[in-house]
C-alpha cells in the first residue's frame, strides 16, 4: 500500500471533475464487489482519498515509466516489491493452479496479478481505493485472467470472507500503512486455511532507537508505521508462527535511490502532470526516506508465516 504519493507532494484530496461518475460507469462495466459501512478515522479516509488521486494520475504513461525503472514489474507499482522478490514469494508460498490467494492492499494489481499470471493461482484483490481496483480489473481482462481474478473494495480489518476461504495471503508494505495492525493479522488468520501460509513485507523503525532517532524514523516512514510492539510479538498473539524473516533494508535503499533518479529523469513530464510543488515536495520526501535508511533508522523485512 506504499505508493508514490508518499514520496511525491501530496495534493489536496479533491477528485477530478466527473471522478465519481467515471468510477460508477467503470464499476458497472468491469464489475467488482464493494463492501460498505466500514468505520474509519479521518486520517484513514484522507489516506484513501490521496491514493484515489494517485491512481487517477497513474494512468499517465510517465507514472508507468517511473514504476518500471524502479521495480521492473510492468505494472503500476504501489509497494517496494521487485520482480525478484515477487518470484521468491511465489516459491516460498508454493503458489500453483490449486492455490486460492488473497492479496490485501492490492492497489492497481502489483504484485497480486503477477502472482496469478506466473503461478496460475486464483487471486482476490482487496483494497479500499476503487480507482486502483478498476485499473487492476482492466489489466486482468487485458491479460486474459478475468476468470481467475476477483476485485473487492473492502477493509482488511473486516475481511468480507468466511473462515478458511484462502490457502495463501500476501500483503506488500501494507501493515505499516494501517492503524489496526493486530486486527488485520487476526482477520488474516481467520480467513486462511490451517495449512496455509502468508507472506508480507513491512517497513518499521529500527529497534533500540533513541527518542529523537525514533521520531526521525517515524517522520520518514509510512504514515502509520508506528507499531506499539514488535511484529514477532503481534504475530504470536494473533495465531501465527514465523517461518522466516528476511532483512530487505538494503533493497529498500536501492529502491529509494532508484525512485529519486527515475523521477529526476522524468522531471519535465512529472511537473506537467502534477505541478511544481508535487514534484519538488516529492523529491524532498524521497531524499528524507533515503537518509533515514542510511542512518539505520528504518528497515524493511519480508515475513513468511504459518498458522500456529
Amino acid at each position: 500500500m506504499v505508493s508514490m504519493t508518499q514520496g511525491m507532494g501530496q495534493k489536496n484530496s479533491a477528485h477530478p471533475r466527473g471522478f465519481a461518475n467515471w468510477l460508477q460507469l467503470c464499476t458497472r462495466w468491469l464489475g467488482h464487489d464493494s463492501v460498505v459501512g466500514m468505520e474509519r478515522s479521518a486520517e484513514e479516509l484522507a489516506q484513501t482519498a490521496r491514493l484515489e488521486d494517485f491512481y487517477m494520475l497513474s494512468r499517465s504513461p510517465v507514472i508507468q515509466n517511473v514504476t518500471d525503472q524502479v521495480y521492473g514489474c510492468g505494472y503500476i507499482g504501489h509497494s517496494y516489491t521487485t520482480r525478484s522478490e515477487a518470484d521468491e514469494i511465489i516459491a516460498e508460498l508454493g503458489l500453483n493452479a490449486d492455490s486460492a490467494l488473497l492479496d490485501l492492499g492490492a492497489g492497481a494489481g502489483w504484485p497480486g496479478l503477477y502472482f496469478a499470471k506466473k503461478s496460475g493461482c486464483t487471486v482476490t484483490l482487496l483494497d479500499l481505493p476503487e480507482a486502483g481496483l478498476l485499473i487492476a480489473r482492466e489489466r486482468a481482462i487485458e491479460d486474459g485472467m478475468a476468470s481467475r481474478v476477483k476485485t473487492v473494495q473492502g477493509d482488511a480489518t473486516n475481511i468480507p470472507f468466511d473462515a478458511g476461504s484462502f490457502s495463501n495471503i500476501t500483503h506488500s508494505d501494507v501493515l505499516c500503512c494501517l492503524l489496526s495492525k493486530k486486527r488485520v493479522l487476526k482477520e488474516c488468520r481467520r480467513v486462511i486455511l490451517d495449512t496455509g501460509r502468508m507472506a508480507f513485507s513491512v517497513i518499521d523503525a529500527a529497534p533500540n532507537l533513541s527518542k529523537p532517532g525514533r521520531a526521525k524514523a517515524l517522520d520518514a516512514g509510512p504514515e502509520f508505521m508506528d507499531s506499539r510492539q514488535p511484529y514477532s510479538s503481534m504475530l504470536s498473539e494473533t495465531g501465527w508462527r514465523v517461518v522466516s524473516q528476511t532483512d530487505l533494508t538494503a533493497e529498500l535503499e536501492l529502491a529509494y535511490t532508484a525512485m529519486i533518479n527515475a523521477e529526476r529523469s522524468n522531471e519535465a513530464e512529472l511537473r506537467r502532470l502534477g505541478g511544481d510543488d508535487y514534484y519538488d515536495d516529492g523529491q524532498t520526501n524521497w531524499v528524507k526516506k533515503l537518509s533515514a535508511v542510511r542512518e539505520g533508522l528504518i528497515r524493511r523485512d519480508l515475513y513468511i508465516v504459518a498458522p500456529a
